[in-house]
């Protein structure tokens, strides 16, 4: 039997900075997302709540007081811009206003993207699965469409960790159809290092049957990399 998660988001979140952040070396938010999802791949933590943690934990970022009291008072981290972050230095920081940080939230580009995309609203939802509810980043229940974002950095030749993490949801939507017994339109957003997502769907696109692909670039336009009905 796989073992089970019994560590919170905020002890994976530290444990993973801690261990990244040595010799006061900064990492951005998705290597703290790779680390959790290596060493706690039956941990089912989304990647939008590390990255939530990993701001509320930032002493010098001047939202995370009003925003993650209950994270702010627990704060280790210091966050430097464009997703990077370091361990804190007890004896000074800067406090940053959020109109300084220009650190995008992908899930709030994704959605504002998405909606235009599909002339719809979206918004994040609990779906019943079995019995059981999953959360999801995008949704539209009336019009049956539901989807999922992903930010990954990785440049290599194996994203084994993106690869499982993305696995995940699609699984989680195919069982979403399964048990509502209708049709749904399932999609991945994905973020960061197209690569990624296109070696995704070249190497598992046998199996995806109607999923859709989607990638945002750094200009935030919207890239097809899988859609059947149009024939990619």
């Amino acid at each position: 039997m796989p073992r089970k998660c019994d560590k919170t988001a905020y002890e994976l979140v530290r444990e993973a900075c801690y261990q990244l952040g040595k010799g006061n070396k900064p990492f951005h938010y998705s290597d703290v997302i790779k680390y959790i999802r290596t060493h706690y791949p039956e941990c089912s933590i989304k990647d939008t709540t590390i990255y939530l943690h990993l701001r509320g934990l930032s002493k010098n970022l001047k939202s995370s007081k009003k925003n993650f009291p209950s994270l702010y008072k627990r704060a280790f981290l210091y966050y430097l811009n464009k997703g990077m972050y370091k361990l804190a230095d007890e004896s000074a920081y800067e406090e940053v206003s959020e109109t300084k940080s220009n650190e995008p939230d992908p899930e709030v580009i994704a959605r504002e993207i998405m909606e235009g995309y599909f002339k719809v609203k979206l918004k994040k939802r609990k779906l019943n699965i079995f019995g059981k509810y999953k959360e999801f980043d995008l949704v539209n229940v009336e019009r049956g469409i539901v989807g999922d974002v992903k930010c990954y950095r990785f440049r290599g030749s194996n994203p084994s960790a993106e690869f499982s993490s993305i696995s995940e949801y699609v699984w989680l939507m195919e069982k979403l159809e399964q048990s509502t017994g209708k049709r749904w339109r399932k999609f991945i957003v994905g973020m960061g290092n197209k690569e990624v997502f296109e070696k995704y769907a070249k190497l598992y696109g046998p199996w995806l049957g109607d999923l859709e692909i989607y990638f945002i670039n750094e200009g935030k336009k919207l890239e097809i990399i899988r859609r059947l009905d149009l024939g990619v």
